[in-house]
């Protein structure tokens, strides 16, 4: 089994708003991790976290308020579960 590595979890800034992660999941693919303001009419919430790797991106509309500290593992759990991504 691949172990992830908590080294290679940053976080940058984007912005005075804006908080974007990068972790590294249990396959070796790297995702940025991003809050975004949702206020289109369609949006579940009013924010949503951004999950972008390069091949996909996935939208999750329910996270804990305290994301950006959740430990790599905690945050990629997040969008295992087909029941949380959209």
């Amino acid at each position: 089994m691949y172990h992830m590595p908590d080294s290679r979890d940053r976080l940058k800034s984007e912005g005075s708003d804006a908080r974007t992660r990068v972790v590294v999941d249990g396959r070796g693919n790297e995702w940025q991790v991003r809050e975004v303001d949702t206020p289109q009419p369609w949006a579940h919430a009013r924010h949503c976290l951004i999950f972008s790797s390069s091949a996909v991106v996935r939208r999750l509309w329910s996270y804990p308020d305290a994301w950006a500290g959740l430990p790599s593992r905690e945050l990629i759990a997040l969008i295992e579960d087909p029941r949380q991504s959209a």
